[in-house]
């Protein structure tokens, strides 16, 4: 059970900054200190061989830059990295492992901008493909996360814009509420489907959102060999 209680309190830990937060009245400010509570939870439990930065992702071998990325994990040990001790950071997407938007609200308007924003880093992914990729090439691509502090729509709405996606790549994790898991067939003979898990059923005991999304994280992101 200790690995439940430490997740727990993590997540009080992150609820209660996000509170503290709300008595910032600049928006821009208080959306900043809600992201960086976010980030400082990753950089203080992923390895230390992976990078958390927030800014701009860009290739070496194709042209075009995504907008700004509220935080970039990225692979710290073999990626040079323009701008690190700046406030914004320019990374190449070739050693970029998981994006992650953060909002206060997660609702219909979050889901649509978050969509837009990961299928234009997807289309620069494959835009990057080199002539002599693999044919698992696209499968190798960033985990996209779209995480919120409170729900504001449906479970309904967040699996819809899932499936819309088609592409298991992307997750939706809701603290207060609960988060999306991709279920299919181990032989993939089938498409995967995404479900919501309510993270505030009293089965689920002291297994918070924080501790699945952290789960979810790992695995897609490439990172659970790591730890």
């Amino acid at each position: 059970m200790i690995h439940a209680k430490i997740f727990a309190g993590l997540q009080r830990e992150l609820e209660a900054k996000y509170e503290i937060s709300s008595t910032i009245r600049h928006k821009g400010e208080r959306g900043r200190s809600r992201e960086t509570g976010v980030a400082g939870f990753l950089k203080e439990n992923l390895p230390e061989a992976f990078g958390v930065g927030t800014g701009e992702v860009f290739s070496y071998s194709a042209e075009g830059v995504s907008l700004q990325c509220d935080i970039v994990i990225y692979d710290r040990m073999r990626t040079p990295i323009f701008g690190k001790d700046t406030v914004v950071q320019q990374i190449p997407i070739e050693g970029v492992f998981a994006i992650v938007e953060v909002r206060s609200i997660l609702d219909v308007g979050a889901l649509k901008a978050a969509g837009a924003k990961f299928q234009a880093i997807r289309d620069l992914w494959r835009a990057a493909k080199p002539d002599n990729a693999s044919p698992t090439w696209d499968d190798d691509g960033p985990a996209f996360f779209l995480f919120g502090f409170k729900l504001k729509t449906t479970a309904r709405s967040c699996l819809r814009y899932l499936r819309n996606s088609a592409a298991e790549d992307a997750s939706v994790v809701a603290l207060d509420s609960g988060c999306s898991l991709w279920v299919g067939p181990a032989n993939k003979s089938k498409p995967a489907r995404p479900e919501w898990l309510i993270t505030t059923d009293p089965a689920i005991g002291m297994y918070a959102t924080l501790a699945f999304f952290t789960s979810v994280f790992l695995k897609s992101a490439r990172l659970i060999l790591a730890v």
